[in-house]
């Protein structure tokens, strides 16, 4: 007879469902004051609690948990292993689950160079084609529009005898060529033609990602041109700016995909509201799709893959790279117009989805006949292979007894993001493990609780991951952390074993069995019975 998995076993969980107390219900209740009278829901649409503006305030950092934004700032050794531990650990590979597959006109898949190509036109001033600009689309939604406040772009003024590109910054290398740019996309390289032209021509090869570190990042070649050079024969003309940067990296798990891409080029491509193309090296086709929506609202004018691209782009403005700030982060006084914020881009993506302003019905939320009735809503994310939560069922009686209308949701399985989006917006909160699955908080509304449940010994990391973030995106953020009594590592290790009497001590020994003990090898058990 072969010994029971630790807390796995039928007569584990049997006992198990009958330790279902204080700490989680200690959470559950702090979660349940935090609700009262803090959602931004219409109180006769979704639930019975007050709206908030989140317009009226921006997020606070609670004072109270450690946000770790200096260790967040740069792409140290803590960050990129743990970085690489939610690949690892959350994906597995850097393709996306299919279910994920959408349609998008925008960048051409295996090698194509558009899937909507360019159309051009003979210009009245010379024999170059002009790209044929496509007309402004009315997008703007009720949250957040070009009429927020944001300062528009104008014009980008060359700066004499400034150098084009900033490789300052412990985050990322950025360069912006303001007058005569030539993107040159089979070759990965931009090329600058200075006014007036020098006798030495710069070069500089800017990974064109927002972490700089990661060696497998693509590379641009951007370059002066000098005056003995003959610059490269426009193909095509344009009179917009354009954003170059690279795919790649840890993309494939959601929260790389969101901290990495989504919201460095947010910070890069808004300010032009919508009048900017993107040029896309080493191309996911698959990143396009998932999120085109998001894609949408940031350019009207097709995405170019441009490692397959035959053409000489010719541009007045051209930025090679993603501004970022910290992990899943915004630092406002660094945005080119200081106004943005992580409730920014939260308003952005909810936009971007089509999701409801404050105090809007959710037209797609059951029951509207007895809106007394109605219970707060909560979304329990559920994972895959890693830190699961063992005694499911009894954390949904627990919230049932609690009063909450619970949804089970695996966001691995959800075959279309904006029938997902819409689902996370329907609720009141969201509950789950610490893993890539709570970075669907971005679809939550103003005043929502990201419930946290944070595994045994990775506690010194989590704030940094989720608590920060959502705080800054003005959701309210619930921690609660595990203890060894509840992690399937005493049983596998023993309560005298340093995986569980310090794991200060296993830290100390390496990352990478930070992330094979802490973050692989456990599972939760929720249990409320310690003191």
């Amino acid at each position: 007879m072969g010994s029971p998995k630790a807390a796995k076993s039928m007569v584990k969980q049997r006992i198990w469902r009958h330790r279902l107390v204080a700490p989680f219900a200690a959470v559950l209740i702090t979660a349940v004051v935090v609700f009262s009278g803090l959602f931004a829901q219409d109180p006769s649409a979704t639930s019975e609690f007050t709206a908030v503006n989140a317009g009226n305030t921006l997020p606070v950092r609670d004072k109270s948990e450690s946000t770790g934004a200096a260790a967040r700032g740069s792409p140290n050794k803590e960050d990129l292993a743990t970085a690489a531990f939610e690949q690892e650990l959350d994906v597995g590979n850097s393709e996306p689950n299919q279910a994920f597959q959408g349609t998008v006109p925008a960048a051409g898949e295996r090698g194509t160079a558009t899937a909507v190509p360019v159309q051009r036109e003979r210009s009245s001033g010379g024999s170059e084609p002009e790209e044929k600009q496509s007309p402004p689309q009315d997008q703007e939604g009720e949250e957040t529009s070009a009429k927020s406040g944001l300062v528009q772009y104008t014009t980008c003024t060359p700066r004499t005898g400034a150098t084009v590109c900033d490789l300052s910054n412990q985050r990322y290398d950025i360069c912006e060529l303001c007058g005569d740019a030539r993107a040159i996309g089979r070759s990965s390289t931009v090329m600058y033609v200075p006014q007036p032209l020098t006798s030495n021509g710069e070069e500089w090869n800017i990974p064109a990602q927002s972490r700089k570190s990661l060696p497998w990042i693509k590379k641009v070649t951007v370059k002066t041109l000098k005056a003995s050079q003959q610059a490269p024969s426009c193909t095509s003309r344009h009179t917009m700016p354009a954003i170059v940067f690279a795919l790649g990296g840890f993309t494939g798990n959601v929260w790389h995909d969101v901290s990495d891409v989504l919201v460095p080029l947010f910070l890069t491509a808004r300010q032009f509201d919508q009048d900017v193309q993107l040029l896309v090296t080493d191309n996911r086709p698959w990143f396009i799709k998932k999120y085109s929506a998001i894609l949408r609202r940031l350019t009207r004018h097709s995405v170019i893959d441009f490692d397959a691209d035959d053409e000489v782009r010719c541009y007045p403005h051209v930025i090679v790279g993603l501004r970022s700030h910290r992990d899943l982060g915004i630092d406002p006084d660094s945005t080119p117009q200081k106004n943005y914020t992580m409730v920014d881009f939260r308003l952005f993506v909810r936009e971007a989805y089509g999701l409801p302003a404050p105090g809007v019905d959710i037209p797609y939320r059951a029951d509207k006949d007895e809106p007394e009735k109605k219970k707060p809503r909560m979304m329990l994310i559920e994972r895959g292979k890693t830190r699961r939560l063992v005694n499911t069922p009894d954390v949904l009686l627990g919230l049932g007894w609690f009063g909450f209308e619970v949804v089970r949701a695996d966001p691995r399985t959800h075959s279309d993001l904006e029938e997902f989006a819409r689902l996370v917006d329907s609720c009141d909160a969201m509950m789950g493990v610490h893993g890539a699955g709570l970075t669907n908080m971005v679809f939550l509304r103003s005043g929502a609780a990201l419930v946290h449940v944070v595994p045994y010994g990775v506690e010194f990391m989590a704030d940094g991951f989720y608590g920060a973030p959502a705080r800054d995106m003005g959701l309210r953020h619930v921690r609660y952390s595990v203890g060894p009594d509840e992690s399937t590592l005493l049983e596998k290790y023993g309560r005298n074993h340093a995986v569980v009497r310090d794991p200060e001590a296993v830290r100390s020994g390496g990352w990478e069995k930070v992330g094979e003990v802490y973050m692989t090898e456990q599972d939760v058990v929720l249990n409320v019975t310690r003191s």
